[in-house]
């Protein structure tokens, strides 16, 4: 009889946002010949909220090893992220037990300064420590760093979402998805729209994950603007099936869930240099990060419809291979390899 093996998945595994939902999707469909566990190491809310949930989760820690799970998952970003998560990697190191570090997070590179950067080299260097990224570049960026093969595990979009057309979709609706950050632009993309909206552009904004409150002040009364805070899958899938074009101003990113998503149901993406990489046939790039570029560049999209429908066709093609079950036969290849490579360390 074939014998499961187990891996336990640490990190943010019931917040909302990127690392959440990779986390559930891989508890909830594990690769063949695996089963998985969590330790939830975050939770969304105040810091009171945070703490309660890390001081949970050292206190699990050790029942959780000494079940011996085959292969240990650990999910960073930067910041406070990844301080918790290398606590978590030496101890499951010291037990032997190999362990995946799945950096997540865009700004790595930002993040690995000075002795921050020499600490990230030290941990992912330990014997058994096996680093996973999202992408080509930060393959490249990690492997100067360290002494350990870097694997690429690329993100892929969700299970049940297929191509909508557009006779089903307003060109004039825009989407944005996400917290509002800084980062993430969302200050960039709500005054492009508010300057579009004053030059007589009728134009959305859906906000999807942003507060009426995070709008200006000037603007939560304006119509063209809709936030209504985090909205479940099902209207968020909604959105994304009515929607014309995606909004991606960031700074800087991994492999962002929403822009794959959208994509895979045909919703065409305006994103930044950023987010580069991920748009051939299904969107343009805006290469300044400013309010007049990403005006000029939405409003040339909206007024193009013949143009967006290429588009709205030709998007599925830009996250070919990246569907859910390709994405379990990676992971299954990369645990299956690993354990074979950990079982020769001595």
């Amino acid at each position: 009889m074939h014998v499961m093996r187990k891996v336990l998945h640490v990190g943010p595994g019931r917040t909302r946002g990127g690392m959440g939902s990779t986390i559930r999707r891989l508890q909830e469909n594990p690769p063949d010949g695996w089963t998985a566990d969590v330790l939830t190491t975050h939770a969304d809310g105040g810091v009171i909220a945070i703490l309660r949930a890390w001081n949970n989760a050292k206190r699990k820690l050790a029942g959780k090893l000494a079940e011996k799970p085959d292969l240990v998952h650990i999910h960073s970003a930067t910041r406070t992220s990844w301080y918790r998560k290398r606590k978590i990697i030496r101890k499951a190191q010291k037990k032997g037990i190999p362990v995946i570090v799945h950096l997540h997070s865009g700004s790595f590179d930002r993040f690995a300064k000075g002795w921050v950067g020499k600490d990230i080299s030290r941990i992912l260097s330990l014997d058994g420590v096996y680093p996973v990224v999202l992408s080509q570049y930060w393959k490249e960026w990690l492997d100067s760093m360290i002494s350990n093969d870097v694997r690429i595990v690329p993100n892929p979009y969700r299970y049940g979402l297929s191509p909508t057309s557009f006779e089903k979709r307003d060109m004039n609706l825009l989407l944005m998805v996400g917290r509002p950050s800084h980062i993430k632009g969302h200050s960039l993309a709500i005054n492009a729209v508010h300057e579009l909206k004053k030059e007589g552009e009728d134009v959305v904004l859906q906000l999807a994950g942003t507060s009426k409150n995070n709008l200006p002040k000037n603007l939560k009364s304006k119509d063209g603007f809709i936030a209504k805070g985090w909205i479940e899958e099902k209207e968020l899938d909604a959105l994304i099936n009515r929607a014309g074009f995606l909004l991606m101003p960031s700074e800087h990113e991994g492999m962002p869930l929403s822009l794959l998503d959208g994509l895979a149901t045909g919703l065409p993406a305006i994103v930044s240099d950023a987010c580069s990489s991920f748009i051939n046939e299904g969107g343009i790039v805006i290469k300044e990060r400013n309010v007049n570029a990403w005006k000029e560049g939405i409003r040339n999209q909206i007024h193009n419809r013949k143009e967006w429908e290429k588009k709205v066709l030709k998007a599925p093609n830009d996250v070919k291979g990246l569907d859910p079950d390709s994405d379990k036969s990676r992971w299954q290849k990369v645990y299956d390899e690993i354990i074979e490579i950990h079982s020769k360390i001595d």
